[in-house]
């Protein structure tokens, strides 16, 4: 007979049907549920087992086989072993994890479809934030990966702080692989509110970095009555009072840098009293004047 079958695990394809994938670096765990599978033994054809708490499956003719901290491979070759013991040659076994769920990592926060996800042979936390069905509208600029050590589990869980933008470069570095049990939060970004005479007042994700200027332009841009050198910055700080900071968008324009805005910043554009008087004139003489010869 011809050597074993290779350990797989089966994934799911986009039509629901689910096809076997390597998955050979996967320990299996409590809770995952794997089909059994030996060619001319109608005893172990397509059978399935969960492994319990204990680790140990029971298989007839075999008895208990210790599973759990095996990979698929691997009980597959014990399995092996020991039907040649005692039955067979050289038996022909094939194993297929259905259920990983002892493989898990658990994704959350500013994602279409957070909860927990099968780790499918090796995922990556690009791949992570896929299987979650991407970011949503309010996610922030970064992500952390919260791992707890193998060598000290009663330790603090170890937190790694990844930038979003530096993520869509797919960088090794930045593009961890992910381990079972290892939880993926993506941020919620903070707001910011613009006021004042701008086209849409309002809040604002900070998605992105974003400057003072920026944000008038978020808003919809500046009003004809606005005062582009009274653009007011409050910014709380960490005692609860409030800093205050004025800019000008002329000298933004001629090449003063503009401030980094912070989440809960909010910006406020002035009115201009002379511009004010200035277009009411001209809609006095273009709306009042007009209307009375209009009466005439």
């Amino acid at each position: 007979m011809s050597a074993a079958a290779p350990a797989a695990v089966s994934r799911p394809d986009a039509d629901g049907s689910r096809t076997p994938t390597d998955a050979a670096d996967l320990t299996l765990g409590a809770g995952d549920l794997i089909e059994v599978s030996v060619f001319d033994v109608p005893e172990l054809s397509n059978l399935k087992a969960r492994i319990p708490s204990s680790g140990a499956i029971t298989l007839p003719l075999l008895g208990a086989v210790s599973a759990a901290g095996l990979t698929a491979g691997e009980l597959q070759s014990v399995i092996r072993l020991r039907l040649q013991e005692k039955y067979m040659h050289d038996p022909q076994v094939s194993i297929f994890v259905t259920e990983h769920k002892s493989q898990r990592i658990f994704v959350s926060g500013a994602v279409k479809s957070p909860g927990p996800h099968e780790l499918v042979g090796r995922v990556r936390l690009a791949d992570a934030l896929a299987m979650a069905g991407g970011l949503t509208d309010e996610a922030g600029r970064s992500v952390q990966v919260i791992r707890k050590r193998a060598d000290a589990p009663t330790a603090p869980a170890v937190a790694t702080v990844i930038d979003l933008d530096k993520l869509a470069t797919a960088k090794d570095e930045v593009n961890l692989e992910l381990q079972a049990g290892d939880i993926v939060e993506v941020a919620r970004a903070g707001s910011y509110y613009v006021g004042g005479e701008v086209t849409r007042a309002g809040s604002f994700y900070l998605k992105a970095r974003t400057t003072v200027a920026q944000a008038t332009v978020n808003a919809g841009g500046v009003k004809d009555v606005a005062d582009w050198d009274d653009v007011r910055l409050y910014r709380r700080r960490p005692d609860g009072s409030t800093e205050v900071q004025t800019f000008s968008l002329n000298e933004f324009e001629n090449g003063k840098p503009s401030p980094e805005l912070q989440a809960d910043d909010v910006v406020v554009v002035g009115k201009s009293a002379v511009k004010t008087f200035l277009y009411s004139v001209r809609d006095f003489f273009k709306f009042g004047v007009g209307a009375s010869m209009s009466i005439i």
